[in-house]
């Protein structure tokens, strides 16, 4: 028997071996961007950094980028777009267009990257030295184009002396989508519809945004200083629901021994009745302080995929599992 959904919501743990994203630096110093959160400061990213990631794999996917008017005070999506039935981009992420007051908040909510642990305060010294040095024959130039080689005292060493903050740890974020708003068009000739002369986009084009997102957030990766990263999910813990509540964001804790905590996720489980239509799946790469039936030993990435794929939509445009 199929069941009514209104939700899709997942807390997903991953591991970077870097900082996933950095602050304002002053002089020749770069921090992360943390924050102070619970038990002390913990590295994050900021909502905007992950829909960035997020958008270039769906592009990737083959979603057309929507068109953007600028003019001299902001930017925003092009009204025509937004109206079509085809776009995806405007339609999970949401728009605002300024002068005529039309928006569409995004069905698309994000917990953006969290680091499960505390920032621990490491630096590292970077400099431009193999760029200074003369073992690969390269040449130098004054920027008059006065070529230096022959003169080889005046060549320094190292230039350009920085510091930035580094940090390696597991981290979470959670993403929950509103169903009932997924590929589904409010606006129409500039004016917002009435909920029952709202137009539904196919079935197969729903589906798709739904699989692409979340297969997106299976191959998520982090493109930074030259680093890029697979943010490969290690722990899944969501499913679908009636009510659009994002229950596992919390729940990912770790004890001083690096074992994952699951009483808090065992905790939500039962105590909001979420045993049908969820997903608990921990890889084998995690240690676990201790064992519960709700929580399975596998392969997050098959797990969280198979999931997806029993979501569909039946003929009142209603989504089901």
């Amino acid at each position: 028997m199929s069941n009514k959904i209104n939700c899709i919501t997942m807390t997903i743990l991953t591991f970077s071996p870097i900082g996933l994203s950095n602050d304002q630096g002053m002089g020749n110093f770069t921090p992360l961007k943390k924050h102070f959160s619970g038990d002390g400061v913990h590295a994050f990213t900021s909502v905007g950094t992950f829909t960035y990631e997020l958008r270039k794999s769906l592009f990737n996917k083959g979603w057309n980028p929507s068109g953007i008017v600028i003019n001299k005070s902001n930017l925003y999506s092009n009204p025509e777009d937004i109206e079509s039935i085809e776009d995806m981009e405007n339609d999970l992420f949401g728009f605002l267009i300024p002068g005529k007051q039309i928006s569409k908040t995004s069905p698309l909510r994000v917990i953006p990257f969290r680091s499960v642990h505390e920032f621990k305060n490491e630096t590292q010294l970077i400099t431009n030295r193999g760029f200074l040095s003369q073992e690969n024959n390269r040449k130098f130039y004054t920027e008059e184009k006065k070529d230096l080689v022959e003169f080889e005292g005046d060549i320094p060493k190292t230039q350009a002396l920085a510091n930035e903050e580094v940090f390696g740890d597991y981290y979470t974020y959670t993403v929950t989508v509103e169903l009932n708003r997924l590929g589904v068009t409010e606006i129409k000739d500039g004016k917002y519809l009435e909920p029952k002369d709202r137009v539904y986009k196919n079935k197969e084009l729903r589906l798709k945004m739904v699989k692409d997102l979340f297969d997106a957030l299976c191959e998520f990766t982090r493109d930074i200083k030259h680093q890029k990263v697979l943010l490969k999910p290690l722990a899944v813990f969501g499913g679908a629901y009636e009510s659009v509540v994002p229950y596992f964001w919390d729940d990912i804790l770790f004890n001083k021994d690096n074992q994952l905590i699951i009483d808090g996720i065992i905790e939500t489980i039962e105590s909001y009745d979420l045993k049908d239509n969820t997903i608990a799946v921990v890889s084998k790469k995690i240690n676990m302080e201790s064992e519960n039936d709700c929580i399975e030993l596998g392969m997050p990435v098959k797990k969280l995929k198979e999931f997806i794929e029993r979501i569909d939509i039946n003929e009142n445009n209603e989504w089901i599992i």
